[in-house]
């Protein structure tokens, strides 16, 4: 069962050489933090336009890694229905950069715990995983996917689940969460630095603070990372020009 694109031509070009010249700026145009002991990153997932930059800073770093095949967790919220947590069981995700396998061992493996189902409506029209495939593409040469949508699930359980993956050295972790959404510039600066400043500090006694559309995601690299570090932040308004209403993005590295 093939996943098709529901965003392609709408959050990103559509036309493969496009696409990939877009990305390419992305990527050339940001910071190289050259970091150690990388096992993933926190990316936002809007239109590249609004987005783009900052997911690009997250994806840099992925280029210093190691050529092997990984193993790359897709983790998301769900915006489209209401799961507890969805693993996305296709055989293959498709792109108009070709196709993404989907390692379906890991998939079933998932599918037996508590609390895991595969919901096929979640994943048709969801963005947030699908955005971050033609960076993947683009940074690694060979990998696989094992996308998983939250919804309800308590991150504690989802970090137990996922504990036994983390930090092998063909695994990789890719959480795609927003920020804050449609406030004032600088309240929305001021929001997003709060929740920053508990993600980074890896603050579980206030993690319900945190604003972002991916808040179960990030909880739960909270618990599976003993260190965080910001990489890049700005908002729509920083991207895309209208400070009245916007949205924060928020490039981070999981260690």
């Amino acid at each position: 069962m093939i996943r098709s694109p529901a965003v392609a031509g709408t959050f990103y070009p559509v036309d493969p050489t496009e696409l990939n010249n877009e990305i390419e700026t992305f990527i050339k145009s940001a910071k190289d933090f050259k970091l150690e002991d990388l096992k993933g990153v926190i990316t936002p997932h809007a239109g590249y336009i609004y987005s783009g930059p900052i997911a690009g800073t997250a994806y840099r770093q992925l280029e210093n890694l190691t050529e092997r095949e990984y193993k790359v967790f897709l983790i998301g919220p769900s915006h489209h229905a209401y799961i507890s947590a969805s693993v996305g069981n296709f055989a293959v995700y498709q792109t108009p950069l070709g196709e993404v396998p989907v390692d379906q061992k890991i998939c079933a493996e998932l599918l037996k715990q508590d609390g895991f189902e595969f919901t096929e409506e979640a994943h048709i029209s969801e963005h947030c995983l699908e955005v971050q495939l033609p960076f993947l593409q683009n940074v690694l040469k060979n990998f696989q996917i094992i996308p998983v949508l939250c919804g309800s699930i308590d991150p504690k359980i989802l970090a137990e689940t996922l504990k036994p993956y983390f930090g092998k050295p063909d695994t990789l972790f890719i959480v795609s969460s927003d920020l804050s959404h449609y406030l004032p510039y600088n309240e929305a600066r001021v929001k997003d630095q709060q929740s920053l400043n508990i993600i980074t500090n890896l603050n579980l006694v206030e993690e319900e603070k945190i604003d972002a559309c991916g808040a179960t995601p990030i909880k739960t690299a909270m618990r599976l990372s003993s260190k965080i570090q910001l990489l890049d932040y700005r908002n729509s308004g920083d991207t895309a020009g209208d400070k009245s209403s916007v949205v924060g993005y928020a490039a981070l590295a999981i260690t």
